[in-house]
């Protein structure tokens, strides 16, 4: 059904700002009967910034991109953004964030000055502390990271090397600053880039929900399960729709419009729990063999002890 099922991926976004945030990453899913063990899923997640919800922040205008064509990825994109945001490259700014992967660096010789790339925080800090965590030094090179402080990382990372005493991290530190050194400003705020742009940056946070997404699709391609091309083509494709609320026509002619289903979804989970302590009796009423002992057993003892916890 998901294969023969076919997704309207056009839903035109209101541009709010000139500026638009990228997530980007890879994912290696597995592949069946094929030389190749396996083939990297290139997933781009696009927002417009953030708008706070109380305690908790959302993303504005989220959509995703999943490349599957020849072209190169950044050529896709930028038509994916012209399309779907009404992006302009000669007015608007693109701030991208990623790993050090070549085809992800790749987007600042196609966007030129129009781009910031930053380096993802996530997998920096996982990287310091792997090679740092019971080091002296660890908790100045963490404060430089988290001020954006490029130059004083830099120099805290150069005079630890050969303090480390283990090889294969001293190797690890090396290559983390050949690759910081490859690409200056990877490490600095992007608002202070688009201020001085003139773009207005209140409300803007620090970048780094790359490693998130990938982590939700990761868990339903991966956990064991092997794909064939088309399969996980058409997977991407119905699962980037629901999650943008697009239209999904299923092999029956049926269409499905997402936007309307997440609507009643609140809906339903206050119902189940407005329910669910009502029923709770009645689903382990002669379920659990225990609750039957007389109450001189141990095992009762124990369960009236444990009372009120």
């Amino acid at each position: 059904m998901v294969v023969q099922a076919t997704v309207d991926r056009h839903r035109p976004m209101e541009m709010e700002r000139q500026v638009l945030f990228v997530e980007a990453d890879g994912l290696y899913v597995k592949r069946q009967r094929s030389r190749r063990r396996g083939k990297e899923e290139k997933i781009l997640a696009v927002h417009q910034g953030w708008k706070p919800h109380g305690k908790r922040v959302s993303l504005v205008g989220k959509r995703h991109y999943v490349h599957q064509t020849k072209e190169p990825v950044w050529e896709g994109l930028e038509r994916f953004l012209i399309e779907e945001y009404g992006y302009d490259p000669t007015r608007d700014w693109v701030v991208i964030n990623g790993d050090g992967a070549e085809w992800i660096t790749a987007c600042r010789e196609y966007f030129g000055k129009r781009v910031f790339f930053q380096l993802d925080r996530f997998h920096v800090a996982r990287e310091i502390r792997e090679c740092f965590q019971h080091h002296p030094r660890y908790r100045t090179i963490r404060k430089k990271l988290a001020t954006f402080d490029e130059k004083g990382l830099l120099t805290e990372l150069y005079s630890a090397v050969g303090t480390l005493g283990d090889e294969k991290k001293e190797k690890q530190v090396e290559r983390l600053i050949q690759r910081i050194e490859s690409m200056p400003g990877c490490l600095s705020d992007y608002r202070e880039w688009l201020r001085e742009k003139g773009i207005d940056t209140t409300g803007m946070r620090p970048m780094g929900s790359a490693e998130g997404t990938m982590h939700v699709f990761a868990k339903r391609v991966k956990s064991g399960r092997s794909w064939c091309d088309e399969g996980i083509r058409a997977f991407l494709q119905v699962m980037v729709a629901v999650k943008d609320r697009l239209t999904i026509q299923t092999w029956k002619g049926e269409i499905l419009s997402q936007e309307e289903k997440r609507e009643t979804e609140p809906t339903m989970v206050k119902k189940a729990i407005k329910h669910v302590g009502t029923r709770v009796a009645e689903f382990v009423r002669g379920n659990i063999r225990y609750l039957h002992h007389s109450s001189g057993t141990p095992i009762y003892q124990a369960l009236k002890a444990l009372k009120g916890f």
